[in-house]
């Protein structure tokens, strides 16, 4: 059966029938669409809904206040099919969601899964398309707009893989030598992203590449600034060899990425039958982390950084051997 809802969580909360968007009000309900979305058919316990919609103060009456948020959603989304699209199990609820048109999240998904598979077959150009097809599915943070801790541990992985695919996407254009039509999207990302050394790698590779070996040099200068100054360490080392291969006009400008580059990481497993094969991941140290100590979350970022790091070692020691191999290239 093929419901006629479109739910998009991939940006604010949103809820179309055809051309019309469903209008859901207050915002617990709200919080509720949103946790059952982003768990979407699995079930879900009252425990972790409460914890959605009141995080660690909720009311005496939240399992109560729950079912009457549960039963408003179930009319404002029954269709001609007259079947909710909300199941009650024993103290859980659950979401259907059997089309990946009908959830954004699971579109995007099998987009970056098929534009990932057009990279293994070397069709470099297909991969741009539909990777950038993926991309403008979002709208801004998953759930935006929806303040509660308990979300935030659920989106905080989707939005890093947002973050993973947009490299990813930047990495097979340049590999198709289009490097100077992303410098301009490559440096509004590195300015919202300061701290990801790949996007900085692949910034100063497309500005050398576009004739621009000064710019290039002068955002490796930025970026080692930037890291001493706020996280008082210094880029990865092969961030450096780059920086002097730069310096040294040693990068062919026919030179391209090489393939193992684009390779992506190992797929995640999401336990739940039904659901769209997920992006594979980036290795997380925490990928559930939410705190509020900034020494703590200092320490999680400088984490995240390190594992960071691994992939652009991929990227630049693949560059050193090769260069080894051809001295005159």
């Amino acid at each position: 059966m093929r419901y006629e809802h479109v739910f998009r969580i991939l940006g604010p909360l949103q809820v179309m029938r055809g051309d019309e968007q469903i209008e859901i009000s207050g915002i617990r309900r709200q919080k509720l669409l949103a946790a059952l979305l982003l768990q979407a058919n699995q079930v879900v316990s009252l425990g972790r809904l409460v914890d959605a919609m009141w995080d660690d103060k909720p009311p005496a009456s939240a399992h109560g206040q729950i079912r009457i948020c549960v039963s408003g959603l179930r009319r404002l989304l029954r269709g001609r099919e007259q079947d909710s699209v909300i199941e009650t199990h024993p103290s859980c609820y659950r979401i259907r969601v059997r089309d990946n048109e009908s959830l954004d999240l699971f579109k995007f998904e099998t987009l970056v899964a098929q534009g990932r598979a057009m990279v293994r077959d070397k069709q470099l150009e297909r991969a741009e398309g539909l990777l950038k097809s993926a991309l403008a599915l979002w709208r801004g943070p998953v759930a935006a707009g929806l303040d509660s801790r308990a979300l935030a541990s659920l989106v905080v992985g989707l939005n890093e893989d947002r973050l993973t695919v947009k490299e990813e996407y930047f990495d097979v254009t340049l590999k198709l030598g289009r490097y100077q039509q992303i410098i301009g999207d490559l440096t509004a990302f590195v300015a919202e992203n300061p701290f990801r050394e790949r996007a900085c790698a692949q910034l100063m590779l497309a500005l050398y590449h576009s004739g621009r070996q000064a710019d290039a040099l002068e955002t490796f200068r930025t970026t080692r600034m930037r890291f001493s100054e706020d996280l008082g360490i210094e880029p990865a080392q092969d961030l450096h060899v780059l920086h002097q291969s730069i310096l040294d006009g040693r990068l062919s400008l026919a030179e391209s990425l090489p393939r193992d580059v684009l390779a992506p990481p190992p797929p995640r497993s999401h336990g739940q039958q039904g659901r769209p094969a997920g992006v594979a991941l980036l290795p997380r140290t925490s990928p559930n982390a939410v705190t509020s100590d900034p020494l703590e979350q200092l320490r999680l970022e400088n984490d995240q950084l390190r594992v960071e790091r691994d992939g652009l070692r991929n990227i630049l020691s693949l560059w050193l051997n090769s260069k080894e191999c051809n001295p005159g290239a």
